[in-house]
């Protein structure tokens, strides 16, 4: 049996037999490691569909769709950036040099969580923070828009004094997540902090404070808020990155980071223009399941914004591309809550939309996106204290995010639908004054006055809705309910009762 094989990042393929991830088997089929192979045979080059063709399926005719399907299972398993997609010539395989990752060829990034430094001087001690660093690569290791680096690799740099940038290069990095663990007497303090690895600048630090006789409580909570706080700061950060290098890597990931600030501008000219930068994104990678299902969702967001049904034919696209990013990658808790409001949203498909946002939820129960989208969903037609235990999990985990607002508004909407209209205002003026300008805060606002016959601060906040958003009617919001069911009947009453035309 012939020893050659292909070495790349983790992997190694042997040709013929089987595809390794630091040693272990990785489940594709025959054909994609036929393309894979070839691939690699080419050494960085563009491979056409027409030499794909004849080497996967000699001598037969199959449709182009068939290369299609299994490229979306070779991203599935190495990643969304090792395999690039030439426009209506081939795919060409990145081959970093030793010790680089895709990363560094414009594709996500990726993170590593270097060993925490044990500042007690007991090496019985350095369970705490081995324990803690563990939890927190598992806990990133399900976000599906970057990649972090497995604990073997991470683990070779323990003891040793680093150079962020060395690491950098050896692991194939744009992030580094470090930090130290001091014990005194029963008292523990972990300070933890995240780099940019290429320029040295720190994005965020914090520390936190426990007791050692509840460790691993305290692990687990120090886990849940570093995840929670420093996912938005990589998106933040790799938002800012596609800005400086734009326009000169146009390629599909930066078009997909493009896009994603239209959708905090909750504007409808900013959600077309999420749109576009998103079809350019799938263009250039026709099975990019996140600017698929990011596609869709911006027709869903669009059509919030500005209060105006989607027509037909708007409806079938939307459905489509969620349908198409499910299809290339249904394991992506993001892509999972995306789609599943889509399918619930605009296809009326509540049981399958709810199902298909809370499979999102079991694979990442710490995204905020992920958290807010399930929200989103219960609270259209689904179980009203899981929406608020959403919003509200979204907030505790990131209260600087980008959707902050939004999670605190959330919970109001939630106690508003459960006819807490005290509760609701409380959280609604909370997310008010987190962001001024968002109109459906105001319908919440508006109404909750109204229902508890406060007729003045109704008048006032159905005011302040007119100015930021002039054509906003009832019958426009009644566009939004029929997304739901009888739950929203309490809103277009209350905004009635508030004035609104």
């Amino acid at each position: 049996m012939s020893d050659a094989r292909y070495t790349f990042g983790p992997f190694v393929l042997h040709p013929g037999r089987e595809l390794q991830r630091d040693g272990r088997p990785v489940a594709i089929g025959q054909r994609a490691l036929l393309m894979l192979e070839t691939m690699l045979a080419a050494d960085g080059a563009v491979v056409t569909k027409s030499d794909l063709m004849a080497k996967v399926w000699p001598g037969m005719i199959v449709e182009e769709g068939n290369i299609t399907v299994q490229m979306a299972a070779l991203r599935r398993e190495l990643g969304q950036d090792w395999i690039v997609t030439v426009p209506r010539v081939g795919y060409r395989l990145v081959r970093p040099t030793p010790g680089e990752s895709p990363a560094n060829d414009g594709g996500r990034p990726a993170l590593a969580v270097l060993p925490f430094v044990n500042l007690s001087g007991e090496t019985s001690r350095d369970y705490v923070a081995d324990g803690l660093v563990e939890d927190l690569i598992t806990a990133f290791s399900r976000f599906k828009t970057f990649a972090v680096v497995s604990r073997n690799s991470s683990f070779v740099y323990k003891g040793r004094a680093v150079d962020v940038r060395q690491v950098s290069h050896d692991l194939g990095v744009r992030y580094l997540l470090e930090g130290s663990v001091r014990l005194a007497e029963n008292r523990v303090r972990v300070t933890v902090q995240l780099i940019d690895a290429a320029s040295g600048t720190h994005h965020w630090a914090s520390s936190f404070d426990g007791e050692m006789g509840e460790v691993f409580q305290f692990q687990d909570k120090v886990t849940e808020a570093v995840v929670g706080l420093v996912e938005p700061q990589i998106r933040r950060a790799e938002i800012e990155r596609a800005r400086r290098r734009w326009p000169d890597s146009p390629q599909a990931y930066d078009h997909y980071l493009r896009a994603l600030p239209h959708f905090y501008s909750r504007d409808p000219s900013g959600y077309r223009s999420a749109f576009a930068h998103l079809q350019n994104a799938i263009s250039l990678q026709p099975d990019y399941a996140l600017a698929l299902a990011y596609a869709s969702w911006a027709l869903a967001r669009g059509a919030l914004a500005s209060l105006d049904a989607l027509s037909k034919a708007e409806e079938a696209e939307c459905i489509d591309l969620a349908r198409k990013a499910l299809l290339y990658d249904d394991g992506d808790p993001l892509v999972l809550a995306v789609c599943g409001h889509s399918l619930l949203a605009i296809g009326d498909m509540k049981a399958e939309g709810l199902a298909t946002a809370r499979r999102a939820l079991k694979a990442n129960p710490h995204n905020v996106t992920v958290l807010l989208l399930v929200g989103i969903c219960n609270m259209l037609a689904g179980d009203l204290d899981e929406a608020e235990t959403c919003y509200r999990r979204a907030y505790q985990l990131s209260p600087g995010a980008l959707e902050a607002s939004e999670s605190l508004a959330g919970v109001g909407f939630s106690k508003f639908f459960k006819g807490d209209y005290e509760g609701a205002i409380n959280w609604l003026e909370q997310s008010r004054a987190t962001l001024a300008d968002w109109p459906p805060t105001f319908w919440m606002l508006a109404a909750s006055y109204a229902q508890l016959g406060q007729r003045a601060a109704a008048s006032a906040a159905v005011a302040r809705l007119l100015e930021i958003a002039p054509n906003t009617t009832v019958a426009r919001v009644a566009t939004i309910a029929k997304r739901s069911d009888e739950r929203f009947t309490a809103l277009l009453d209350g905004l009635r009762k508030a004035g609104l035309q």
